[in-house]
């Protein structure tokens, strides 16, 4: 396994009983990358997240992290990621200050200029109990606690989970916004799709435990393209047309929804003899949707 990823999974299974949740997956994240983890509820992406923190027992396969063996180096690996659980506990009864003092005895590397920077950058109230800050304020006290002592890697697990609209979006972008300044890597999983299109660079998407796709959202966008036809022969367009993921009809129109689009999809469209031919780029939404369905909303 080699340094440029920053995660790097083989054949990474793990089993509940019968349940196959995490499918042999291969998956490699590129160091100094935005890493959009995605796929619907129960995909297996916490489970993904857990296994490579050691905080759950794998069944078989290989996990490095920062180039660490997962379970062998889990201490190390721990150091130096930094993280963020979905609906992250915290000990209510402490006020911000003194959560921030708690979790700095666990660090070497604690920053206490970075934290005191994040906590006036987040306009955290220093003073006010965990129990009593809102959702929005919670999740970002629990990325200063995970970023204070400047980690190589940030995982973000669901992090946006129950907050509104407003707050996730600028939740996300400070993350990234952080994290960019010094060239760290983020990996973070999310069924919010449509949100994660604004920051991420990166997108690997999982479903039922294992991975259908994973590449630059930019060469994503690329190779999964729609065609549009409009004429009166349109019959078996999936038979005929190479890689179609999804195919809607209405009248003389139809939407094809192809995977690695080339000249050769092209010309198999045209060989349909259609009297019009369009192509267009899809947003990250739709290219999920063609993919595994239609993503959940929190």
């Amino acid at each position: 396994m080699d340094t440029e990823h920053v995660i790097e999974t083989r054949e990474l299974t793990k089993r509940f009983g019968k349940h196959l949740a995490v499918d042999h997956l291969n998956l490699q994240v590129p160091r100094g990358s935005v890493f959009a983890f995605l796929g619907k509820n129960g995909a297996g992406k916490t489970t993904t997240i857990r296994m490579l923190l050691n905080l759950l027992d794998r069944t078989s396969g290989e996990a490095r992290v920062l180039g660490m063996e997962a379970v062998k180096q889990s201490l190390e690996i721990k150091r130096r990621v930094g993280f963020v659980a979905e609906g992250q506990v915290m000990y209510d009864w402490m006020n911000v200050d003194e959560i921030i003092w708690f979790c700095k005895g666990f660090y070497p590397t604690w920053d206490d200029a970075c934290a005191a920077e994040m906590k006036h950058k987040l306009e955290l109230p220093e003073r006010t109990k965990i129990r009593d800050l809102s959702r929005g304020q919670q999740a970002k006290l629990a990325l200063l606690l995970a970023m204070a002592h400047r980690p190589e890697l940030l995982i973000l697990d669901e992090p946006t989970t129950g907050l509104d609209v407003v707050v996730r979006r600028n939740f996300l972008e400070g993350v990234i916004e952080l994290v960019q300044e010094e060239g760290r890597t983020v990996f973070f999983s999310s069924h919010i799709v449509h949100e994660v299109e604004r920051v991420a660079d990166w997108v690997g998407i999982i479903d039922h435990g294992r991975l259908v796709c994973c590449a630059p959202l930019d060469e994503l966008k690329t190779h999964i393209r729609r065609l549009t036809l409009t004429g009166d022969t349109l019959v078996d367009l999936a038979g005929r047309i190479p890689n179609v993921l999804a195919v809607e009809q209405a009248g003389r129109q139809a939407s094809v929804i192809v995977r690695d689009f080339s000249g050769d999809t092209l010309a198999a469209a045209h060989a349909l003899q259609p009297a019009r031919v369009e192509v267009s780029d899809l947003g990250l939404e739709d290219i999920f949707v063609a993919l595994v369905g239609k993503p959940e909303e929190a």
